[in-house]
């Protein structure tokens, strides 16, 4: 692919994105939303980030693995669960999960 390929595919991908997301933008100056549609909304990150990570943890070759001895991202996981839970940060949350992880895969 030449430069000017690639600048091209980054320009399209650019205009994709802002043209997707910018009527959302001005509409959102001019339609109420409810409350309970709010409440609801609260719930959409962490189902799409759920629905993402989930099949990397559960199915890493494909498969159904449920073994934590034989699939290291279970307690990566587990252990970047907690910690998110006891923290309430991600930073530590995501650097003791990858910690663990790292260290599984040397055994």
């Amino acid at each position: 692919m030449t430069t000017f390929e690639y600048l091209a595919v980054l320009l399209c991908c650019g205009a994709a994105t802002y043209l997707t997301r910018m009527p959302a933008l001005v509409l959102s100056e001019k339609i109420r939303i409810s409350e309970k549609a709010r409440q609801f909304m609260r719930f959409i990150g962490p189902a799409v980030i759920t629905a993402l990570i989930a099949p990397s943890i559960f199915l890493p070759d494909g498969a159904l693995q449920l073994n934590p001895l034989d699939n290291i991202y279970l307690p990566a996981a587990a252990v970047t669960a907690l910690v998110a839970f006891f923290t309430k940060k991600s930073l530590p949350a995501i650097l003791a999960g990858v910690g663990v992880a790292f260290l599984l895969s040397l055994l």
